[in-house]
């Protein structure tokens, strides 16, 4: 009777013993998923942010020759209404 005592207490140890060991081996499985789920997380955050940036920076390149265009307009219509005064004046005379 104490053989099969001893015999059933090393059986249940060690089934704890592999229960625990997949236990340990779940947890770390989980962990390392849990880190790529962060690693990729941080680089799609990564992405849109350089993405943003160079959203921005194309707007106020955009905004920039928008500008430059409209002065360049008016500058050339206000030229062009005194190449006409002139002529004007030139006429009268």
């Amino acid at each position: 009777m104490k053989k099969v005592m001893m015999l059933a207490v090393a059986l249940v140890f060690s089934t704890a013993v592999v229960f625990a060991q997949d236990t340990k081996q779940n947890a770390k499985e989980t962990a390392r998923q849990a880190g790529n789920t962060v690693d990729a997380a941080a680089d799609k955050a990564g992405r849109e942010t350089r993405q943003a940036g160079r959203k921005v920076s194309r707007a106020a390149k955009n905004t920039k020759e928008d500008v430059k265009d409209g002065t360049n307009r008016a500058l050339n219509k206000a030229d062009r209404k005194m190449k006409k005064a002139e002529r004007k004046l030139d006429n009268s005379k």
